[in-house]
């Protein structure tokens, strides 16, 4: 069946892929377009160009009455980061080539390979070297915290009336998000909340960009140029 080739050849480069049972076929777990934007720690509007300009296909599609709505894999968004941060223009070929490497599993695309954790481009005496493993470990830790807080925050009308909170506590997941949304420090915020653990943290934080635009400075790739 394909989702399975999907998700071996996925965990070559991302973590275990969570898989669901939907209406008697596997999905593999996926995240819409603020959720992918959060993890990927860039804007929605980045995502929304890119589909507009046909740079990244969503692993599904669906319509939701007269919209249209797109889900992403932990291969996509790893793919919407490593694009989002590149310091040069690429081809339509090359960005199709690079999403078969990154999105879907590929060992090499055409000039793209994989060498450990970075990428490999190859055309004729030319060689770069794309250092991305810090842009993988982003994502990665980002999906885990996302993960985490799908289990962590509940939801029931006898407490706080229904507001999502941290299981076990009344500490409601919005307010904890926009503390991290006004600047204040994880420390600060742990020292409020010390029943709050670093992963529920890190969701919070997760939390607090969905639909919104990240504050922190964009680092670029880090690329070297080599003759062969």
């Amino acid at each position: 069946m394909w989702w399975a080739v999907f998700a071996v050849t996925l965990l070559v480069i991302m973590p275990p892929v969570v898989v669901y049972l939907v209406r008697g076929v596997f999905m593999p777990e996926l995240f819409s377009v603020n959720e992918a934007a959060a993890i990927a720690e860039i804007s929605p509007e980045t995502i929304r160009t890119a589909l507009e300009k046909k740079s990244v296909a969503p692993a599904r599609r669906y319509r939701a009455g007269k919209a249209v709505r797109h889900q992403f894999s932990p291969g996509d968004v790893l793919y919407v980061k490593v694009l989002s941060e590149f310091p040069f223009a690429l081809s339509k070929h090359d960005k199709h080539s690079l999403a078969q490497v990154l999105a879907q599993g590929s060992k090499k695309a055409s000039h793209w390979s994989l060498d450990g954790a970075d990428l490999v481009y190859r055309s004729g005496n030319m060689q770069v070297v794309v250092q991305c493993k810090p842009l993988r470990q982003t994502v990665d830790q980002n999906v885990a915290a996302f993960r985490w807080g799908k289990q962590r925050i509940v939801s029931s009308p006898e407490v706080l009336e229904g507001e999502p909170v941290f299981r076990g506590t009344r500490i409601p997941l919005r307010h904890v998000a926009s503390l991290f949304r006004k600047g204040i420090s994880e420390q600060e915020i742990a020292e409020d909340f010390p029943s709050l653990g670093e992963l529920d943290l890190a969701y919070a934080r997760l939390a607090s960009r969905f639909g919104e635009k990240p504050g922190r400075p964009r680092r670029r790739l880090r690329i070297k140029r080599k003759r062969t």
